[in-house]
């Protein structure tokens, strides 16, 4: 059977690369063969089932066949000690690196905690950028193991579930393969929500053959009126697939009988014209909606996509969507980006570069090696990821992406770092608008700079796009390690003074600069920083400084400790608490082991090196944690920012339950982040949400307001801590 499955594969490279250099799959096969000889999969089949069935949707995607044998070899080093050198010998570099970058993905754990899971996106992006084809065959590796996955545990089922929904469903979708992207959204939500999905699979049963009817119907209306004019391109209609309507079911509140577009019909013609030809003889067959009118042949897709889009009401007065596209756009809508590869010989006829461009994913890249905190990285790169498009031109006509909600701001930095950091004012279609204008598609916009202007923490509320949020973060970063070095050498200096000591003529004499070496720092502005942080102790660097007898000086508290010191010279007044304005800043985060809000009691801890972290008063863990290293803290009178609250609502498990809910965040004004649902005995359900809220006050009215649906037995404030424990349990 599997050497059938590998003629397949053959038989279908050779479809579409005729000169393809199949000797390399077959070696690569007999490799892959020997090296998982005697492993077996979860289910009890042989393990070779699965690298062969890699390759196959590879060589469906037609891939060359440099990627192909990657899919064939790819757990090799993994699960079968090959090393890379080995591979290298055997089957080229260009196999070996990608089977080494698809080795290091699979060892990547998301289900770690956050600040893991960031750093190791930002790893796999990193190995996108070496070779785009990586992440490809890492695709078609995590969709077989979607397909094969009901011999797991459960909990497994759902982590590498989520997992995927969160990184690799949305990749697919930024590369343009829109197959694979659906596919994966199918099966997560499968594994995600089983008790929804198995209810939406038989309500579609139920209407099958109605559903069938209908699409048969429309199918043969619409060819009628183009065979009429003497024009027979393909038409279909199918279903739309099931995560996208639960989807529009969760953002508009919908019961899944409410929707009514859950059918979606296809055009395929031969040319360009033909498209335009196509879509004025349905406008003139049926009434459209003119708000619904999409056309990304002339302004495709980030991704290469290109359709129109058109809404029409159809037989029985019912809403249909219909995608008009040339056959050789519909590849594109289906592969993406492997539609626009050339192959010689069966290999890829591109340079990396090439690959780059047309991945379309500089954005990431970007930000992978530019942004040091991968938390940061994460919120950074996830707006562009996970969002819609819009394009907005410059003065010269180049057109540019955003994702959906971006600003002009974004627009600034989307030409250039200096232009986004001196833009003072732009002009959108002839007016001045200010910074913070959201975009919309087809705009033309004209940045203005000033030399004298330069970015400013406000500014981190109006960019939306990872490159903007990563350009301005980096500004004001360099400003707030500038003034720190400046408060370090203060510091340093009044030390050395009350011990007659000349910190200008130690800098003179590279005595401060030998000293920054003692301690790993290449530059004396270095150990400034390090001191005005907390990182080092200023008896330390004296005593590397300075005679011992020198040392003998009356000690004060902050003295003792630099960061305190530093803390006190921001303070109104050394006797005032820090005010904090519930924002994150850089020298101010909050706990999340209690989850802090405006309006409730706090207490501050001075950590090493990241300023002061904010806890509830009474927090447990913070009560656990050195007392003098407690500092006073106060939320100001005016605060402003967001914050997460974390609930619990114990509910009855019925219909509609959810979308009363929903409607009650809603009404509140309160956005619901993260839902996660699970039914436990009695015909009941829990339900965590994590809402985003301005302060307590707010939290607790929304928590009166939940109370009072029938239905809701008990709605309760947690904190993170308790959420995360929850869940694991």
């Amino acid at each position: 059977m599997i050497l059938m499955r590998l003629n397949d594969i053959l038989d279908a490279v050779t479809s579409y690369a005729p000169e393809a250099d199949l000797d390399l799959l077959m070696r690569a096969y007999v490799y892959s063969a020997r090296a998982h000889a005697g492993q077996l999969r979860k289910s009890g089949e042989p393990y070779l089932i699965h690298p062969i069935a890699v390759a196959g949707l590879l060589a469906n995607l037609q891939m060359d066949v440099d990627t192909i044998a990657t899919g064939l070899l790819h757990d090799t080093m993994e699960d079968c000690l090959a090393t890379r050198d080995e591979l290298a010998e055997q089957f080229g570099s260009v196999v070996a690196d990608m089977v080494d970058g698809v080795t290091k993905i699979g060892k990547l754990e998301f289900r770690s905690k956050e600040e893991a899971q960031a750093e190791n996106f930002r790893k796999l992006v990193l190995a996108m950028s070496a070779d785009i084809r990586i992440i490809l065959v890492k695709l078609a590796d995590r969709l077989h193991n979607m397909r094969t996955m009901e011999h797991m545990k459960a909990d497994r089922q759902r982590a590498i579930s989520q997992e995927t929904i969160d990184i690799y469903a949305p990749i697919a979708n930024r590369l343009g393969l829109s197959t694979v992207k659906t596919e994966l959204e199918e099966l997560c939500f499968r594994y995600l929500h089983p008790d929804t999905y198995d209810s939406m699979v038989a309500k579609l049963g139920a209407g099958e053959a109605e559903r069938t009817q209908y699409i048969d119907s429309v199918c043969s209306n619409l060819n009628e009126h183009f065979t009429n004019r003497n024009f027979h391109p393909r038409v279909y209609g199918r279903p739309k697939n099931l995560y996208s309507v639960y989807r529009k079911m969760l953002e508009q509140n919908l019961e899944f009988e409410q929707v009514h577009d859950l059918l979606g019909f296809r055009v395929i013609v031969t040319d360009i014209g033909e498209c335009y030809v196509a879509l004025g003889l349905i406008h003139a067959s049926f009434r459209h909606l003119p708000a619904k009118l999409k056309d990304y042949i002339a302004n495709p897709k980030s991704n290469g996509y290109q359709s129109l889009h058109t809404v029409v009401m159809g037989p029985e007065n019912r809403q249909i969507e219909i995608q008009i596209r040339t056959a050789d756009m519909h590849r594109v809508a289906e592969v993406g980006i492997a539609a626009h590869w050339r192959y010689k010989e069966g290999h890829l006829a591109l340079s990396s570069e090439d690959i780059s461009k047309i991945a379309k994913l500089r954005t990431l890249f970007e930000a992978a090696n530019e942004v040091d905190d991968p938390s940061e990285f994460l919120e950074t790169v996830k707006v562009d990821l996970f969002s819609e498009e819009i394009f907005a031109f410059t003065p010269q006509g180049d057109v540019k992406f955003f994702p959906r909600g971006a600003t002009v701001l974004d627009f600034a930095y989307a030409i250039h770092t200096e232009v986004g950091n001196h833009c003072s004012g732009c002009i959108v279609n002839g007016r001045m608008v200010p910074l913070k204008y959201v975009l919309s598609n087809g705009d033309s916009v004209e940045i203005i700079t000033k030399t004298d202007q330069n970015p400013h923490r406000d500014w981190l509320q109006i960019a939306k796009t990872g490159r903007a949020l990563s350009k301005i973060r980096r500004h004001i970063r360099e400003e707030v390690r500038e003034k720190g070095r400046t408060i370090g050498r203060d510091l340093l200096e009044t030390e050395l003074k009350k011990r007659r000591f000349s910190l200008n003529k130690m800098l003179k004499s590279n005595e401060i600069k030998l000293a920054a070496r003692q301690f790993g720092f290449r530059q004396p502005d270095q150990l400034f920083l390090a001191l005005a942080q907390g990182d080092l102790g200023m008896n330390r660097i004296l005593k590397e400084l300075l005679p011992a007898d020198a040392l003998d000086v009356e000690e004060t508290e902050e003295s003792e400790n630099a960061i305190v010191t530093f803390i006190n010279k921001i303070r109104r007044r050394s006797e005032s608490p820090v005010l904090i304005n519930g924002q994150e800043d850089v020298l101010v985060s909050y706990a999340r082991c209690c989850s802090p809000l405006p309006g409730e009691p706090v207490s501050g801890y001075i950590t090493r090196g990241r300023g002061i972290t904010v806890h509830v008063g009474n927090c447990p863990q913070l009560l656990a944690m050195e007392s003098e290293r407690r500092i006073p803290v106060e939320w100001q009178r005016s605060v402003k920012g967001q914050h997460s609250g974390e609930l619990r609502l114990i509910c009855s498990n019925e219909p509609g339950m959810l979308a009363e809910i929903g409607n009650t965040c809603k009404t509140s004004g309160i956005n619901v982040t993260r839902l996660e649902a699970t039914s436990i005995e009695d015909n009941k359900a829990c339900l965590y949400l994590e809402v985003s809220v301005h302060d307590v006050e707010e939290l607790s009215k929304l928590i009166r307001h939940l109370e009072k649906i029938k239905g809701v037995l008990s709605a309760d404030r947690i904190r993170a801590a308790q959420a995360d424990n929850q869940s694991s349990a």
